[in-house]
């Protein structure tokens, strides 16, 4: 479903492996998928990030703690001070690391795995660095976080629990 094109020649290449640069023309790669797919979709896996797996850039195997499928909650107050009838809040803490960065980190690690990647790096000041910790110290994969020097603690104390390699730099 979901295939690189070049923003330059419009070059058309496989979603994975992924790579930035255009093999003719040297342009910068973006992905795209087949908006026509999207509207005959079924969706029969369990409710989780990974329902969706055939919008996402291909990954051979998948590594997950179960991240995505969170409830809406109808914000009932807000609705009526807006003027909207259906207003919703959707609560990622439910996610393994209480973060919408879940999703990001179970894709990411599982990319990572199938490419034969020992490690992960990542700049963060926060979530990211956090999920990603969690998800690299449980499929075994090193992480190294750069964090400004001013990094929320909880975030840092998240991250150092997962045993991530921290590298202060520069401040927010």
């Amino acid at each position: 479903m979901a295939f690189l094109e070049c923003v330059a020649c419009g070059s058309k290449f496989d979603a994975f492996p992924p790579r930035i640069l255009c093999g003719n023309c040297g342009g910068t790669l973006e992905y795209n998928y087949d908006y026509e797919r999207f509207k005959a979709a079924k969706f029969t896996e369990r409710f989780s990030f990974w329902r969706y797996r055939q919008f996402l850039p291909e990954v051979k195997n998948i590594v997950s703690m179960g991240e995505g499928g969170t409830p809406l909650h109808k914000a009932h107050r807000i609705s009526k001070n807006v003027g909207f009838t259906n207003f919703y809040f959707k609560d990622e803490t439910r996610n393994p690391t209480n973060s919408f960065m879940d999703r990001c980190a179970t894709l990411l690690t599982s990319n990572a795995l199938d490419l034969g990647y020992k490690s992960i790096v990542c700049a963060t000041n926060g979530n990211l660095g956090a999920s990603l910790a969690a998800y690299c110290a449980k499929f075994g994969l090193a992480c190294h976080v750069v964090v400004p020097k001013n990094v929320d603690v909880g975030k840092l104390a998240q991250m150092l629990i997962y045993d991530a390699v921290i590298e202060e730099y520069g401040e927010l």
